[in-house]
């Protein structure tokens, strides 16, 4: 008897469980004005990257209370968009729901299988490339002031890739190959393509400039180096191909696994 105890107390809290309040299509539109929002402040290279350069000073939080914070809030807006019926709503708003719904699900892939946070080196290389080149692609500010931002940027870079050893506890070795790689080529990027930008900084501007660059610099060959020396220890990457072996990944209810009607 004891055995089903669990089992019942868990059909018990499903059922207590409250249901995700659901969205008219006006709310649809305030739900993902305000995502977009969430999404621009807590990714803020990729906001640079977008032409947004209200972050250009920072990097995304990659510590495991600020990775496990944006998954639920992904999944909170993601069930409360599935929990909506949109039989009676026009063929605008069925289409703006099928849309909002397809980058949700594709977030929460991304959150539920492929967590590169923990299984691809490449994610915090990308970060520090991105957010220098983010800052110099355009001239949408001085060059001081980009050259302000990029400072800041390399300054928090050591910190970055430190905590991304620790998250990386499954790293795929085709993935730490390619990281390892790309940091060791990242001096060009840091010295050369950044130094039109730093000429107009005054000298302790320029003297905290160079020292957050060299240690940047300093901190993704280290990272190279620990990548290297893992690399024997890692798993080899293994392509998933099929209709089976991608169904068998999704949630149930999800937008491939029943038809909406447009009607």
């Amino acid at each position: 008897m004891t055995r089903f105890l669990p089992l019942v107390a868990s059909v018990f809290f499903l059922a207590a469980a409250p249901k995700p309040a659901t969205l008219t299509a006006q709310s649809l539109r305030t739900t993902a004005n305000n995502f977009y929002s969430w999404r621009q402040k807590n990714y803020p290279v990729w906001s640079s990257d977008q032409g947004l350069h209200t972050w250009d000073d920072r990097l995304t939080d990659y510590s495991p209370a600020a990775i496990a914070a944006r998954k639920t809030h992904i999944e909170d807006v993601l069930a409360r968009v599935r929990a909506t019926d949109i039989t009676d709503w026009n063929r605008d708003d069925k289409i703006d729901w099928i849309l909002f719904r397809s980058q949700l699900e594709g977030f929460e892939f991304g959150n539920r299988v492929l967590r590169r946070e923990q299984t691809d080196p490449q994610t915090y290389v990308g970060e520090a490339s991105n957010a220098i080149f983010s800052l110099l692609k355009k001239e949408y500010d001085t060059p001081r002031k980009r050259a302000i931002a990029a400072t800041a940027r390399l300054r928090a870079m050591p910190a970055m890739i430190e905590q991304g050893k620790k998250n990386l506890t499954e790293p795929v070795r085709l993935y730490a190959q390619l990281a390892s790689e790309s940091a060791r080529a990242i001096d060009p990027l840091f010295n050369e393509s950044l130094a039109p930008l730093a000429r107009d900084l005054s000298g302790d501007e320029q003297r905290q400039f160079q020292s957050a660059r060299d240690t940047a610099i300093l901190a993704m060959h280290a990272y190279a180096d620990w990548l290297d020396a893992k690399m024997p220890s890692m798993k080899s990457w293994r392509p998933s191909i099929g209709i089976s072996a991608r169904s068998s990944r999704l949630p149930v209810g999800s937008r491939f696994s029943r038809k909406t009607s447009m009607a």
